[in-house]
């Protein structure tokens, strides 16, 4: 070849190369950008074909739901609405909750499914979508396939559902782009950012406020009004990184069995043992613990509730007893544990795992503790797992990725959403004290008490005036003017808007009012469940005393605080669980249309533990000569106050709303019971004593399973009123009759019956664990089946989620077995004295009971009943609502709590004593001894700071738009 024929052949390449450049980097001409107007996007809509039947999206990435919402949810230019199932699924390890809708509650939507794989690319995806589910479309709204990208593109989806366009994700609009959007029509489209050109004439989003008019714009020419608003933080789908890691390993070590039927060991080795320890690097600034406890010996779990106990305490001197114990963790494979089962529901895995973060805490030792419960052996094996990961920032979401369902929420309600990064909240550099200090230590508050004014400031400055700067821009009213502030509370009294919060308490924090029992204290913070009382009351409340978080904190405008607008909040194990519960939520009429008998039943199930006396004599006997109880602490003894509290709730709520009642009490209430065959082995396999003195056919009668229907009930009602002692970890129904129970026949038994409520509060005896098999732990909750139920869970506790591994948590796991609407407390709750009126004195004695209680029994049958307070006199105004008025059970529980301390403050008690109970008899004596001395009283008050805690307290779990099945209005 010649010089010029390589100089041909060379400029010949050259053109090639630049050609094909060309053919991938040109842009039509009618994708320059020009900017448009919001009239002319109030223009758009789009065609819609081929919908399915539902769609379901892999969980890897959290731009799919996004993609998926307008194919689920859209609207036409009339504004009539089209819906389907959308479901967020990991199919490597699915989730049950979506599993029972796919296939069981709304099957004749899994006919056809379209499903978005996990390997797939958002950018791909969504531009097969378009292309597969619109006929045309005059517009599209594009985000980028980044984090900034998804933090604009969670705000702005509803918009594509209410023009009924496609969201396209991508890097860059390029000749794939371009061409989708070209075959479809798009001459409009909606900008997230500023990191992508727009697509003919262009609208720009740079910000969440440019997204709330726009959206607002639309809503309003398209609906007329708006009703409902989303708060979310988009950042829980996008966790820190993790730089390096280590790994520890302890065990297996064997420890001894300290179940009650190895008495002996339980009272002198009771306690937790040290398994092994490990020390954070001294440069993990940001530490993520990732925590696993195994129960090797796991054979007798299910029949004989056998666990392991564990905790995570820091060895650091200096600090309070509770955080050397428990900073990290404490809980174990029963309460806070969800066991590995196979497609039999077989156990085969007995273990808890949860995660947490610590801050600044480099160079400190941490010890893992353990015990063991197992009723046949007398010994059994664990092991522990620690990993330790350095993270690039402290902002970890425990709840990951829920914020990827807000949009299809709030498109179904023809909603807005708020959301920001900043709404987040953990210990870091720049949270400072009064002193100018860092909070080393557990990375929210709660555990780390002295985080809680930061918290609190961080609300109100952070989410509650913008939240407020929305609602009033939405109301028409200018907040500069101060006197505008109570207009606005105003206004939406009359006319509350929807707030559904969709995230954890990482990321949407909950606020933290100081508490009289749990203290927000370094010293005396119960550091088990934490310090204060966390609440959602902030998120709807519009006139609060601004940085007021006291125990009686009161709004500006009204006597009582007053909760103007509506909130519930959607949670999950993840995301996956939180499409789930939105789904119960949405299809609710169609998933209970054939429960004829479900929807009809009322569980009423009532717990032991809630009668309390003062008695004269044993106070005298067993405190001021042996030393034996705390001077002024009321004790559990029979007074008839639970028994007569469920009546009152059978007659008063019951009936009137149309249910038919199914009624569980004390043991009978637990979740299941011994079958014979494992009580016998109790008796035969155990100790010597046992075999001596077991009393088979007693523990039969309280607690076999031909007795015991507290889980069949809860599975088989709607309503369902579950009143018992609890923890975050669990709650329990057994009594003192049970601990009493498994030594020596009926005269022992009822001597310990009177005995043991003087001794550690009643909480130890040779049947403490008995109960455990029947326990509404995580994981025997996690295993129920329940009906889309609403649930009143009056328990201490059991509602807590801030800092609680989803998984560890038993109000999650009700949501995660079906309860499409939970009210749960994250504090301790109050008992409302336990006793019967007349009570004229501090002390009582036989004769007063027998008289109260007779006395009460008399006027019970005539339907005249002690008046309810604390949680059962908001339960009691909310059936009612619902009842007379039909309204959602969000509205209901708005107007409960509004109603509750102008009925309830002046009404004057002796003492209230808490709910706690965490599973370990040893802990419990200890916890309800601290928590009952703080809530007695001298003689009779208002007790009003344990109101104010009643007010705070209560949240909503689930979406408060929802309007449940009452017999008196549906039936």
């Amino acid at each position: 070849m010649n010089k010029n024929d390589k100089l041909v052949v060379i400029f010949g390449v050259i053109i090639l190369i630049v050609s094909s450049i060309g053919i991938y980097t040109f842009v039509p001409g009618n994708s320059q950008a020009k900017a448009a107007e919001v009239d002319e996007i109030l223009t758009i809509s789009g065609t819609m074909k081929n919908i399915p039947d539902s769609i379901i999206v892999a969980d890897s990435n959290p731009f799919f739901p996004l993609i998926a919402t307008p194919i689920a949810v859209n609207y036409n230019q009339n504004g009539e609405q089209s819906i389907i199932p959308l479901y967020i699924n990991n199919f490597s390890n699915p989730s049950g909750a979506v599993d029972k809708l796919r296939n069981e509650q709304l099957k004749q939507y899994s006919i056809d499914e379209y499903v978005i794989e996990s390997h797939e690319n958002p950018k791909n995806v969504s531009l097969f979508c378009a292309k597969q589910f619109w006929e045309q479309s005059k517009g599209a709204l594009i985000m980028s396939q980044n984090e900034s990208g998804y933090i604009l593109g969670v705000i702005a989806t509803p918009i594509a559902s209410y023009l009924s366009i496609p969201v396209i994700v991508a890097d860059c609009i390029d000749g794939d782009v371009t061409r989708a959007l070209q075959e479809l029509g798009v001459t409009y489209s909606i900008v997230c950012g500023s990191e992508l050109q727009g697509y003919g004439k262009t609208m720009r989003v740079t910000c969440v406020e440019d997204i709330i008019d726009l959206t607002t714009s639309i809503l309003q020419n398209k609906f007329g009004s708006i009703d409902y608003m989303t708060l979310t933080n988009p950042i829980d789908a996008w966790p820190p990184k993790s730089l390096k890691q280590e790994k520890f390993t302890f065990g297996p070590v064997t420890l001894p069995s300290t179940a009650s039927t190895y008495i002996k060991q339980l009272l002198t080795q009771g306690g937790k043992q040290q398994i092994g320890s490990f020390t954070i690097p001294e440069d993990y600034k940001y530490a993520l613990i990732k925590f696993e406890g195994v129960n090797l010996d796991y054979e007798n779990v299910d029949e004989f509730g056998d666990s392991v106990g564990f905790s995570i305490g820091a060895d650091l001197p200096n600090i309070p007893d509770g955080l050397q114990q428990w900073e990290v963790y404490v809980g174990g494979t029963g309460g806070g544990g969800v066991a590995d089962r196979d497609s039999n529901g077989q156990l085969i895995k007995d273990k808890v795992y949860i995660e947490t973060v610590l801050y600044d805490r480099g160079g400190v030792t941490y010890n893992v503790g353990a015990n063991g419960v197992w009723l046949l052996k007398s010994q059994g094996k664990v092991l522990a797992n620690v990993v330790v990961e350095k993270l690039e920032s402290p902002t970890y979401p425990l709840m990951k990725g829920l914020s990827s369902i807000a949009p299809y929420l709030t498109a179904s309600h023809k909603g807005l959403i708020f959301g920001e990064p900043e709404f987040a909240f953990t210990a870091d550099d720049d949270v400072l004290t009064d002193k100018g200090q860092t909070c080393p230590g557990y990375y929210v508050p709660r555990r780390n008490p002295e985080l809680t004014p930061m918290l609190n400031d961080h609300i109100f400055d952070n989410i509650h005036t913008p939240l407020n700067e929305i609602l009033a821009s939405l109301a028409d009213v200018n907040l500069d003017k101060d006197a505008n502030l109570e207009f606005l509370r105003t206004y939406y009294q009359e006319k509350p808007m929807y707030i559904a919060l969709v995230g954890g308490a990482t990321v949407l924090p909950n606020f933290i009012y100081q508490n009289h029992v749990e203290p927000v204290d370094v010293e005396d913070t119960p550091y088990f469940f934490g310090a204060g009382t966390p609440s959602d009351v902030i998120y709807g409340n519009i006139d609060p005393i601004y940085y007021d978080w006291s125990n009686l904190a009161n709004d500006v405008y009204t006597q009582y605080p007053f909760i103007e607008n509506i909130v519930g909040r959607i949670t999950g194990w993840d995301a996956q669980d939180a499409s789930a519960l939105v789904n119960r939520n949405l299809f609710y009429n169609e998933i209970i249309s054939n429960l004829d008998e479900w929807k009809d039943t009322f569980g009423l199930l009532m717990g032991g533990g809630n009668d309390f006396q003062k008695p004269m004599i044993k106070y005298r006997i067993f405190g001021d000569l042996l030393g034996m109880v705390p001077h002024g602490e009321p004790m559990k003894y029979p007074t008839g106050y639970s028994e007569i509290s469920g009546q009152r709730t059978l007659d008063q709520i019951v009936e009137p709303l149309g249910f038919t009642a199914r009624e569980a009490w004390v043991d009978a209430a637990m979740v299941k019971g011994f079958s014979d065959e494992a009580i016998h082995q109790i008796k035969s396999e155990t100790t010597l004593l046992s075999k001596l003195f077991f009393r088979e056919n007693q523990v039969k009668q309280l607690a076999g399973e031909g007795n015991v229907v507290g889980g069949d009930i809860m599975e088989s009602s709607n309503f369902i009123w579950a009143n018992a002692h609890g923890c975050q970890n669990l709650f329990g129904m057994s009594g003192i009759e049970l601990t009493s129970a498994g030594l020596g026949g009926p005269i022992i038994h009822e001597v310990l019956t009177r005995i043991l409520p003087i001794v550690r509060g009643g909480f130890i005896g040779p049947g403490s664990h008995l109960g455990q098999v029947g326990m509404y732990n995580t994981r025997n909750v996690a295993n129920m089946d329940f009906g889309p139920s609403f649930m009143w869970l009056e328990s201490c506790i059991c509602g807590k989620i801030d800092g609680v591994y989803p998984k560890s948590g038993v109000g999650q796991a009700i949501l995660h077995s079906g309860v499409a609407s939970l009210i749960a407390s994250p504090t301790g709750s109050n008992i409302a004295g336990g006793y019967l009126e007349p009570k004229n004195r501090m002390y009582d004695n036989p004769i007063s009971v027998w008289n109260a209680q007779k006395k009460t029994e008399r006027d019970a049958k005539q339907g005249i009943y002690p008046d309810p307070h604390f949680g059962f006199l908001l339960y009691t105004d909310l059936c009612n609502d619902l009842k007379n008025n039909d309204v959602s059970i969000g509205l209901a529980f708005r107007n409960a709590k509004n109603d509750y301390l102008p009925k309830d403050a002046d009404w004057e008690l002796w003492w209230a004593p808490p709910l706690v109970s965490t599973g370990n008899p040893l802990w419990d004596s200890i916890l309800n001894s601290e928590e009952t001395k703080k809530s007695s009283s001298s003689g009779p008050g208002p007790m009003l700071e344990a109101k104010y805690v009643s007010f705070q307290e209560y949240m909503l779990f689930g979406d408060p738009a929802l309007n449940i099945y009452e017999p008196i209005n549906q039936g």
